[in-house]
């Protein structure tokens, strides 16, 4: 299912086709990747906010990979600049409480919690279900969303940010994570294949590289 989500959202980059993508779901791109996507625009980013993306997200269900891009699109590459008042102890990522410009918004101990808060929002506009056992709530607006209003990424534009194009500016990010992890493991293929092929009989027809 991975190889196949990965296939899909390359093609998207190709051609500009996409339907509507749920935020629940199984991530796609792990957190290396993640991490080494954001490093090449800031070089001082912290891995670990990579890895708590894809952790917590798996814990909630949802695409922890999709949630670093809409975080990316929040935080400038996390480089926090813009003019938002926000500063990087706050491990505020996706500016929460930040209802006005000038705001600091609200402020989490580590980055663990604030990316289970950001999560925690983002399941309460994708799901009406209960957060998952043993979670404690650390959202500090989680019952301000209608809960279920917005399952896909598409459905947060004009929701959690006033701007019709939220959800798109977000996938359009992640086509650029998704389209470079496909590009780094057919390279991982292509340098591969010539030690396979060297060590298969004379007579065998060597395996093919798979597009994933």
């Amino acid at each position: 299912m991975k190889k196949l989500a990965a296939i899909l959202m390359l093609l998207t980059v190709w051609f500009g086709v996409r339907a509507e993508v749920a935020i629940m779901g199984e991530r796609v791109v792990d957190a290396t990747r993640m991490a080494e996507f954001v490093s090449r625009h800031n070089p001082d980013f912290d891995p670990a906010i990579a890895e708590a993306f894809a952790t917590v997200g798996d814990r909630y269900g949802i695409r922890g990979d999709i949630a670093l891009c809409q975080a990316i699109l929040e935080t400038g590459w996390f480089r926090f600049g813009g003019g938002t008042a926000v500063s990087p102890d706050q491990h505020n990522y996706c500016g929460m409480s930040v209802t006005r410009r000038g705001l600091k918004g609200a402020s989490f101990d580590s980055i663990e919690q604030g990316v289970t808060a950001m999560m925690q929002h983002l399941y309460a506009y994708c799901t009406t279900e209960p957060l998952p056992a043993d979670e404690e709530l650390v959202d500090p607006r989680f019952s301000l969303v209608s809960r279920g209003c917005a399952p896909t990424w598409e459905g947060l534009s004009n929701r959690w940010a006033m701007n019709p194009d939220y959800g798109s500016l977000i996938l359009d990010i992640y086509s650029r994570l998704a389209g470079d992890t496909v590009v780094r493991r057919i390279e991982v293929d292509i340098e591969a294949a010539p030690e396979a092929h060297e060590e298969a009989p004379a007579t065998a027809v060597a395996d093919p590289i798979i597009l994933y």
